[in-house]
């Protein structure tokens, strides 16, 4: 049959059989006394009958030999094994997550890359999971009291979240990449934003934004633990000083242009 699969040669008579005979009969069985016409139930259209006679005369003309059987892999062109074949089969059925590739890629420090990871996954326990898993009475937003709090809103739909973007991308003259309440998703915008910029300036952005979300979210813990709450700007003095941190750990540097009022008009965020 020139090493081609049924399904390739007769779809229609293959759709015909039932899903199980299909699973569970083999070739050998098949031919016996024709048990393969027998496991036709579907309706006999033209085009299942036609493919049923080119079958019928491959089928006669088939003799089996144990020596001629070959394992054929359908996950990659040249049907042989492969570990890059085996690793993109174990992702077939799965949908990408907008902005992962872009979050592999940034420099910042694990913890945070770890926590946008999670947001990006609807992973984080906001108060809208919590709420849907009766452990606690409201949904709302611990930063805002307006909303429902999801990840997204959290990130760039509260009006809290939003006017600490503004605060902190006002001095570097890119007000208009910060995000409005009116914003559908954090994935949406940071992939957005980020290809309003110059190239070069797209992975200082990155890490930018990845440190940003993990103060915002460490605001918002420090109200629901801590019952501590405070103005949108004590997050931008955290986002400054959680950029010194980094770089007196000694990660490499990125110089993202902020007028913090210190000395000079930089920060030196040092990452990975």
């Amino acid at each position: 049959m020139n090493r081609k699969a049924i399904e390739q040669i007769a779809p229609c008579l293959f759709q015909a059989v039932p899903l199980r005979a299909r699973q569970t009969r083999i070739v050998a069985d098949a031919l016996q006394d024709f048990n393969w016409v027998r496991d036709i139930k579907g309706a006999p259209t033209v085009q299942v009958l036609l493919e049923y006679l080119a079958i019928w005369d491959l089928v006669q003309a088939t003799q089996l030999n144990s020596d001629d059987d070959v394992f054929l892999r359908k996950w990659s062109a040249d049907q042989k094994y492969s570990a890059s074949s085996a690793y993109m089969a174990h992702f077939i059925g799965q949908t990408e997550v907008p902005a992962a590739k872009v979050l592999q890629k940034t420099k910042a420090p694990p913890k945070c890359k770890f926590f946008v990871w999670l947001a990006l996954h609807n992973g984080c326990w906001t108060a809208q999971r919590r709420f849907t898993y009766n452990l606690q009475d409201s949904d709302s937003c611990n930063l805002c009291d307006q909303h429902s709090e999801t990840m997204d809103h959290h990130l760039v739909q509260c009006s809290f979240s939003s006017e600490v973007w503004h605060r902190l991308l006002l001095p570097l003259g890119l007000q208009s990449l910060a995000p409005s309440t009116l914003e559908f998703s954090f994935a949406d915008w940071w992939t957005t934003s980020r290809k309003r910029l110059a190239v070069d300036s797209r992975k200082p952005f990155d890490s930018f934004v990845v440190l940003v979300c993990w103060m915002l979210w460490k605001e918002r813990n420090s109200r629901v633990f801590d019952k501590r709450a405070a103005m949108p700007w004590v997050p931008t003095d955290c986002v400054h000083n959680e950029g010194k941190l980094c770089g007196l750990a000694g990660f490499s540097v990125i110089c993202v242009p902020l007028d913090t009022g210190w000395q000079g008009s930089r920060l030196q965020i040092q990452f990975m």
